[in-house]
């Protein structure tokens, strides 16, 4: 992941002979803060709300939803933090209005930056964050987890409470934790995490859990409300396998969808597989392709292709040179929304959130549902004849406690969820369709590889 070295930062940063210098002041925190606080960033999430004044004005504000800390990883600006941290759960909300700021310390340089949600994975509570400049960034030593010692000294930075680049310590006081805790979106367990009594509260959440050589062992991610001196980290092994499986998948950036995955062999890589009605698909790609250049890049390996993709966006354009049966081909299609991984990828139609009014023998009320705007051509909702305008009511889950399984939905993220549950019928009606007052059931197959 091109994970840079603080050496030559280190040589800046601490006095020479700082022991002579400083004496017993020259504690190992000490050392510790000026070896990593310079990638230790304070992040700030918002949301843009519009409300309606009396007179008719509408007002927009920025609301402040989430804060928290994270850390630089690599020189480029990618940041690691929690996932709760930069995507709060928030109500009527959508999450095109956020807005992620993170700021250094002022005795490190200071600034405040812009950043991109690049990716996120929330059953690892962790979040991959770009910061928006061409800077060139101080970045921490990722450490190992393997060898941690019970007992050893360990030093948190953090911003508890809003209180920027606050540092604590104390020592390792336990490992392979297993940890319940109330996060926005409900409760979730953690397990095998890092123990420690080192002060950690409200804001230290996505901060570095550090060494006493500065080297990141964790990220904190949680406290146990119930005891007095116990915080948790995520082992950093683990925040590594994270960010190789999932965070850095571009395949599952927040940016685009680029309908494509690789494999590689022997430092070549080579297409794996492709989506049906993907972009890249339709431009010619096929799968054992093998991939030379990516936009006049020469690409080695898994990681360079990583590294590349990380910083596109929506609408670039992607030229591929590929070797097919040893005959050069140039290939170019242009990646498209995120949205569309869900929408035109997954369900093979988009959704539009909707009320209507149905009669029941109370009399009438009104009811939110989604309404199917758009059905794409040579998808499952296609050969399932769903039309444009149509109403889905609710989908079927594995009938439970007396209950026949059919779920109502309200919106296309409800709806998403439950085809993706493992309890989501699919060898049964399992969508209930409203089409010009008359009702329909029909049995709804997912496009499940969706890259």
């Amino acid at each position: 992941m091109l994970l840079v070295s603080l050496l030559a930062m280190v040589a800046q940063l601490v006095p020479s002979q700082p022991a002579e210098t400083l004496g017993n002041r020259w504690t190992s925190e000490a050392l510790v803060y000026r070896l990593a606080g310079p990638s230790v960033v304070s992040v700030y999430v918002s949301i843009e709300k519009r409300s309606r004044r009396g007179n008719g004005v509408i007002r927009t504000e920025q609301v402040n939803v989430g804060q928290g800390t994270g850390v630089v990883i690599d020189s480029r600006g990618l940041v690691i933090t929690n996932a709760h941290v930069v995507a709060p759960k928030v109500q009527g909300l959508p999450a095109s209005t956020m807005t992620v700021e993170v700021a250094f310390a002022d005795e490190f340089g200071g600034g405040m930056y812009r950043a991109d949600l690049l990716s996120i994975d929330r059953d690892q509570d962790l979040a991959l964050l770009k910061i928006k400049s061409e800077k060139v960034f101080p970045a921490v030593v990722l450490g190992s987890s393997k060898d941690v010692i019970i007992g050893e000294k360990v030093i948190a930075i953090g911003a508890p409470y809003g209180n920027s680049h606050s540092i604590t310590s104390g020592i390792l006081s336990g490992n392979h934790r297993k940890v319940t805790v109330s996060l926005q979106r409900g409760v979730q367990t953690f397990v095998d995490l890092l123990q420690t009594d080192a002060a950690i509260n409200p804001g230290n959440s996505g901060g570095p859990l550090l060494d006493i050589y500065g080297r990141l062992i964790g990220i904190n991610v949680a406290t146990n409300e119930n005891a007095d001196g116990l915080g948790f980290a995520i082992p950093v092994d683990r925040v590594r396998e994270t960010l190789s499986e999932s965070l850095l998948d571009f395949g599952k950036s927040l940016r685009y969808w680029m309908d494509v995955s690789f494999e590689e062999k022997d430092e070549t890589l080579f297409v794996q597989a492709l989506h049906p009605r993907g972009p890249a698909q339709r431009a010619g790609v096929r799968v054992g392709d093998q991939l030379r250049e990516i936009q006049g890049k020469k690409l080695t390996g898994m990681e360079e292709l990583s590294a590349f993709m990380v910083s596109q966006q929506a609408g670039n354009r992607m030229e591929l040179e590929l070797l097919r049966d040893g005959e050069k081909r140039v290939l170019s299609f242009t990646l498209l929304p995120p949205e569309s991984r869900d929408s035109f990828a997954f369900l093979g139609f988009g959704t539009v959130q909707d009320r209507i009014r149905l009669q029941s023998r109370f009399g009438f009320r009104t009811q939110v549902v989604l309404r199917v705007a758009e059905v794409y051509p040579d998808s499952p909702a296609q050969e399932l004849g769903l039309l444009a305008d149509d109403i889905v009511i609710a989908v079927r889950l594995d009938a439970t406690q007396g209950r026949d399984g059919w779920v109502q939905v309200r919106s296309q993220e409800e709806l998403l969820a439950l085809m993706r549950s493992p309890s989501f019928r699919n060898d049964a009606e399992n969508i209930w369709i409203i089409r010009d007052e008359e009702s329909f059931y029909g049995e709804f197959s997912t496009d499940a590889t969706v890259f």
